[in-house]
């Protein structure tokens, strides 16, 4: 018999291929997003301390003119994070989805081999099962003459 081949061995190795593109996507997309989350939580307590700080000085009018435009350039940074935290979000989401849909699609292939493997092992089984049946048919009980000699004496 010959040896088994898996008929869709290419689409196979390309989906294996997708999959592990996905899996990478989706690792630095969870980089990024974590990443993003770590920025954005710096900035905000940076915000935070700054605001509590400028609260607690008096000082003049340009004092208090240069804090006020610190903290506005401080709140728009935390903005701007949280902008970029919920965009990394939205990008692990998609990438998470991608991935799952292609590691589907993929074990739907390796499915289908191992069933094509199972029914080839089982038609090659059968195969050597029905020549080693057909090798004793072939065979003549052996009937030897002194002993049916002897049995009749």
């Amino acid at each position: 018999m010959k040896r088994y081949v898996f008929s869709l061995h290419r689409v196979l190795r390309v989906r294996e291929t997708q999959e592990s593109v996905a899996r990478q996507v989706l690792r630095a997309a969870a980089e990024h997003a974590a990443q993003a989350d770590d920025d954005y939580d710096m900035k905000a307590r940076n915000y935070e301390a700054n605001v509590a700080s400028a609260a607690s000085l008096r000082g003049s009018v340009l004092n208090m003119l240069a804090f006020r435009d610190a903290a506005a350039r401080r709140a728009r940074a935390v903005l701007d994070a949280e902008e970029t935290r919920e965009s990394a979000q939205t990008e692990l989401r998609q990438a998470n989805e991608s991935w799952a849909d292609t590691k589907r699609r993929l074990s739907a292939l390796e499915h289908l081999d191992e069933r094509q493997r199972a029914e080839y092992r089982r038609r090659e089984l059968a195969e050597e099962q029905a020549q080693a049946d057909e090798g004793t048919r072939g065979r003549r009980p052996v009937t030897r003459p002194e002993h049916d000699e002897e049995a009749s004496r």
